[in-house]
């Protein structure tokens, strides 16, 4: 087989439900272009090991099962890329959905732009059925234009928060979008010769690829689902109890504390304030690691993200916790200067 223009690396955790539905569905695709990199890290590994048997003599799968230990999330998405072989390499959640077609739109990007490296689209987002769901409408956009994505606006966003919700927009990580091999290949060589070096891993590669690309392409049609199962990190992000919960079963699991560490000293946003602190943390070991700073000013964007971050938490107890503990936070940070910026708004579920 020669080198496919695509990998695409599912990493999976004790979800072998959503795994394998996910692998089902990319196996559907008859194109020979793409590689699927399905990566296992459960407690028991008889399941995914006897489901993949169905599968072995497809030439695009390397199945990577589990291994006689527990593997952090930063250490299985590792083994994902170092065991890819494309041109190109995307990485989704085993609950979510990509499209391998999206090679033909990622062939129309790089005719477009040709020293391409990084490659982003619109996504969708859906819910597993749940004991919680609800029924709701999906807006489903279908324009397929292309967008040159300068380089220093990419930056911007990425270290001045500019255009930014609760959190950043700059929008290339190799999480749903996709990085040529040149870029993954320099990052690794600039970072400490790892593809995460971060444990929030996705956007520890936003933000090198935004640090590092020179050339990237947005496409406004979707090409990839966000699932979010009941199990999902994602369900916890507006959810004080259960984003508690979750950073203790990610400590536990990589082994070390996530906001004890030396380049958090002057930055006291515990990461389980939610997404826009966790975002934050990891510019900051960016930039007491490897000297990548931040761009002058952005302490100001960054705040108004915080105060976006707490309008997503629908119940009124929860806003109010997350908007004291976010203020108890600013009040020890730049002599509380910043405080002024912090006008978070209820939004009722």
């Amino acid at each position: 087989m020669s080198t496919p223009v695509l990998s695409i690396c599912v990493p999976s955790r004790n979800r072998q439900r959503y795994f394998k539905e996910t692998i089902g569905f990319l196996l559907e695709s008859a194109r020979q272009d793409v590689e699927f990199v399905l990566a296992d890290n459960s407690d028991d590994a008889s399941v995914m090991n006897a489901f993949m048997q169905a599968h072995a003599s497809d030439g695009r799968v390397r199945y990577l099962p589990s291994e006689n230990r527990v593997l952090s999330m930063q250490d299985n998405w590792e083994r994902c890329l170092a065991a890819s072989t494309g041109h190109w390499v995307s990485v989704i959640g085993d609950d979510d959905l990509i499209d391998p077609d999206l090679v033909d739109a990622l062939q129309i990007a790089i005719g477009l732009k040709p020293d391409l490296e990084g490659f982003g689209w619109a996504n969708l987002r859906y819910s597993w059925v749940g004991e919680q769901s609800r029924i709701h409408n999906v807006r489903v956009p279908l324009a397929g234009s292309f967008h040159d994505m300068p380089a220093e606006l990419v930056r911007r966003r990425a270290f001045h928060w500019d255009d930014a919700g609760a959190s950043i927009t700059s929008g290339f990580s190799v999480y749903h979008s996709a990085l040529s091999r040149p870029l993954l290949e320099r990052m690794r060589a600039r970072f400490g010769g790892r593809y995460f070096g971060h444990p929030v891993v996705d956007y520890d590669s936003a933000l090198k690829a935004a640090a590092l690309g020179r050339s990237f392409v947005y496409c406004a049609r979707p090409l990839s689902i966000f699932g979010a199962c009941p199990e999902a990190n994602s369900s916890a992000l507006y959810n004080l109890e259960k984003l508690r919960q979750s950073q203790q079963q990610f400590e536990q699991e990589s082994g070390s504390d996530i906001n004890a560490a030396p380049w958090l000293a002057d930055f006291p946003f515990p990461a389980s304030l939610g997404l826009t602190a966790c975002v934050g943390q990891v510019q900051q070991w960016l930039a007491h690691e490897h000297g990548i700073a931040m761009q002058p000013g952005w302490e100001a964007n960054f705040v108004h993200a915080c105060a976006r971050n707490c309008a997503g938490f629908g119940d009124r107890g929860d806003f109010d916790l997350a908007v004291e503990l976010h203020r108890k936070a600013l009040r020890g940070w730049r002599g509380g200067t910043l405080l002024r910026h912090f006008e978070p708004q209820y939004v009722p579920a």
